[in-house]
């Protein structure tokens, strides 16, 4: 039985057309009626009742019991391959979001003590909530996460390594830059520059904003740390960041803290699935780091 067979009539259970699975799939349309002959050939039954224009579409008893065993086969199957492939590979894929790794670099030592170990890694440099979803697919073999509240999911295996506050960033010169701490109703009227949905920083805008009725709306979105910043200096806006995110350099951006009520906090995990095991020098890499 073709894993792609399976695959193909599962897609094709929730989407309902032939023709979205084929143009998904990146196949011809007529490779997808093939894969459902082949399964109802293999189960000796109709599985879909069929319509030659394919314009409606409906499965038989025999295609909803398929459907049934399929929703719970194929995780496991397509997990199982995943995880072969991770086992055979030379390298440890592994998910590095920007402001994380730039920290890292800074303030890590073993960082740069180790580098060696980063032959044996394959990084992917996305924002925390894109790999969050990279590795729940299994498409990561671990992962540095930033997140507003610690991370309990039974698939994974965390450590919990450092909390950083979230700060108003603001330009040197602002009226609001002598203040100590600054409420969201102080400055919900401001442009924001936000990195974007694939941060957490986004959702932490969101959380705040949704305690004042939406009334602020962001000026700009990014994944870029460095535009955000440039923009900042360029007195564009204000925006919403960690403070990992702050270094050295930044002496013209001021980063006050929010008001005791509002404060939110990044938390920075190493995530790994439980059942993958790294290289061990992956291993010895990410053990030293924050030890």
């Amino acid at each position: 039985m073709n894993l792609k067979d399976l695959c193909y009539f599962y897609d094709l259970s929730n989407l309902q057309s032939f023709t979205d699975v084929a143009r998904k799939h990146e196949v011809s349309q007529p490779s997808i009626s093939y894969a459902i002959k082949r399964l109802e050939k293999e189960f000796h039954c109709q599985l879909i009742m069929h319509d030659p224009s394919h314009r409606t579409f409906k499965l038989t008893p025999q295609g909803d019991i398929l459907l049934r065993h399929i929703k719970k086969v194929l995780p496991e199957l397509q997990g199982a391959k995943k995880e072969i492939l991770r086992s055979i590979s030379s390298y440890d894929t592994i998910g590095f979001p920007p402001i994380i790794i730039d920290y890292l670099i800074r303030k890590e030592p073993a960082f740069i003590e180790n580098v060696s170990a980063l032959r044996n890694i394959h990084p992917i440099q996305e924002g925390s909530i894109e790999l969050l979803d990279l590795l729940s697919r299994g498409d990561l073999d671990a992962s540095f996460i930033g997140s507003l509240e610690p991370i309990l999911d039974k698939r994974f295996s965390v450590r919990n390594l450092m909390t950083s506050d979230l700060y108003y960033i603001l330009p040197s010169g602002h009226p609001l830059a002598d203040k100590e701490t600054i409420a969201f109703s102080d400055v919900m009227n401001e442009d924001f520059i936000i990195l974007d949905e694939h941060f957490v920083h986004l959702k932490a805008f969101q959380h705040l904003n949704d305690q004042h009725h939406h009334a602020a709306t962001p000026f700009f979105q990014t994944d870029d740390v460095n535009l955000l910043k440039q923009l900042l200096r360029k007195k564009v806006g204000i925006s919403l960041l960690s403070e990992i995110a702050i270094t050295k350099e930044d002496k013209d951006l001021i980063a006050i803290p929010m008001v005791k009520n509002e404060r939110l906090t990044l938390y920075v995990s190493l995530i790994t699935l439980k059942e993958n095991n790294l290289h061990p020098k992956v291993l010895n890499f990410l053990k030293e780091l924050f030890s």
